[in-house]
């Protein structure tokens, strides 16, 4: 049998190697370590990996019914005898009884055959339960991670229009003072500079609020540097390809059809209940004065034992309904998993494939907008172009940039959820969670 696996032994690896940590001022984290470090100090995932634990010792219990049993068992005390025979009123006799019995189950309807599956498949359940919640952490991370790095984004544009702004309306004061700009026009631009102004504590307060979601999932606070990740991993070619590979190895239905497994299994350990159950059992007693009787009485006995059942009320037929009641609710369950990845997927899908449609316009718009920012901006200065048409233009193109920012963004959460919807994130980081290995297969069910 295997031997007993330690909580540090569960929790320590999982094939997880936490980065070295330097100092805040020099150490720029990258979105694998980002991932890694939130997956292993998860307190979700802790707690699946636990429930694991336990249902792995309950394996070890379920396995033990196919080894022989031994049974010991002595007493000592005072016995007094009244019968036909024998009569010690009065006059008892110390006892003292041992006796020791080995059994070994020959035939119980294969009932242990079929609960140690049925277990084994609840732990492997259990297992992908806890890669599910690895998977989710990992999607978590990942898009708390790109939310950050795009409020950095838009906080550095709305610093850098209010500074946009604030330089505009230093120009208009002194075309005032030269006598060739007006107070209206003074007026407008202070009016555009505390607009951005409120946009840029705006954004401060939405990048705090991504700061925090970040903290949250990484499980801790830290100030370093977000290294900018480039998505390398490859995609699945079509949308039907995704989810024929999510319906194959997303750790959700595995999970679903590991307990349709167990759930079938448990109706197999219940029909086993109808069967006779054949025991070899080999006793030896060793008795002193016993019965009222002076003197030694032993006793070795091996014994081929059959006992069935012949009628106890009907719980028998009852267990068996009840599990087979189970194992149809677990089929659904599997069926409305299913439905909920393809579902997950194609959401995920068509959200990357129309980004990217918008993306490839929004670059064309910005480039537009920046060529007729420039121009304006030349036009202004030369005096035939007005002040609202310059600032129409600015304003225009820094929400230009803004919406450019928010779409790479959110391409890149939906190439990642495809990842994750299609159960290849984990591997996609190389994240190797080599404990909670399954041996067995469950996608073909």
């Amino acid at each position: 049998m295997k031997s007993q696996l330690t909580h540090k032994q569960w929790l320590k690896p999982l094939g997880i190697l936490i980065p070295l940590l330097f100092s805040a001022q020099s150490w720029a984290i990258t979105l694998n370590e980002a991932v890694e470090d939130a997956i292993i100090h998860s307190p979700e995932f802790r707690d699946q990996v636990k429930a694991a634990q336990g249902l792995q010792a309950d394996l070890r219990g379920a396995k033990a019914a196919y080894y022989p049993k031994i049974d010991l068992s002595t007493g000592i005390g005072y016995e007094e005898v009244k019968n036909n025979t024998t009569d010690t009123t009065g006059d008892g006799l110390t006892r003292r009884e041992a006796s020791i019995r080995v059994s070994q189950n020959l035939f119980e309807g294969f009932g242990t055959k079929y609960d140690v599956t049925r277990v084994q498949a609840k732990l492997d359940a259990q297992k992908y339960k806890a890669l599910d919640q690895a998977n989710q952490t990992a999607l978590d991370m990942v898009k708390a991670y790109l939310s950050l790095l795009k409020e950095e984004k838009l906080l550095r544009l709305a610093e850098d229009n209010r500074d946009t702004h604030q330089k505009i309306l230093d120009q208009i004061i002194e075309r005032q003072k030269a006598g060739i700009g007006n107070k209206v026009e003074v007026d407008q631009a202070r009016a555009r500079l505390y607009l951005a102004e409120t946009n840029f504590a705006s954004e401060k307060n939405n990048y705090y609020d991504a700061k925090a979601r970040f903290h949250r999932v990484l499980g801790r606070t830290i100030d370093n540097h977000l290294v900018e990740p480039k998505f390398h991993f490859q995609l699945p070619s079509t949308l039907q390809e995704a989810i024929d590979q999510a319906l194959l190895q997303h750790p959700t239905l595995l999970s679903a059809n590991a307990d349709l497994v167990e759930t079938q299994n448990q109706v197999k350990v219940n029909r086993s209940l109808y069967y006779p159950k054949l025991d070899l059992e080999l006793s030896k007693t060793y008795n002193q004065d016993v019965n009222g009787i002076k003197g030694t009485d032993e006793n070795l006995q091996l014994m081929l034992r059959l006992r069935y059942n012949l009628f106890n009320g009907g719980a028998d037929k009852s267990k068996v309904d009840s599990a087979i009641a189970d194992y149809q609710r677990s089929a659904e369950i599997r069926n409305h998993s299913r439905r909920q990845a393809i579902e997950a997927v194609r959401y995920s899908w068509n959200a990357m494939e129309s980004i990217q449609q918008q993306i490839n316009y929004q670059k064309l718009h910005i480039k537009m907008t920046h060529d007729t920012l420039i121009g304006y901006r030349k036009q202004f200065s030369l005096g035939r172009r007005s002040l609202l048409d310059l600032l129409n233009t600015e304003d225009e193109y820094n929400s230009a940039m803004r919406e450019l920012v928010k779409s790479e963004s959110d391409l890149a959460t939906a190439k990642y959820r495809i990842l994750h919807d299609t159960g290849a994130l984990l591997p996609a980081f190389k994240i190797d969670l080599g404990l909670l290995k399954v041996n067995n297969s469950y996608d073909d069910l």
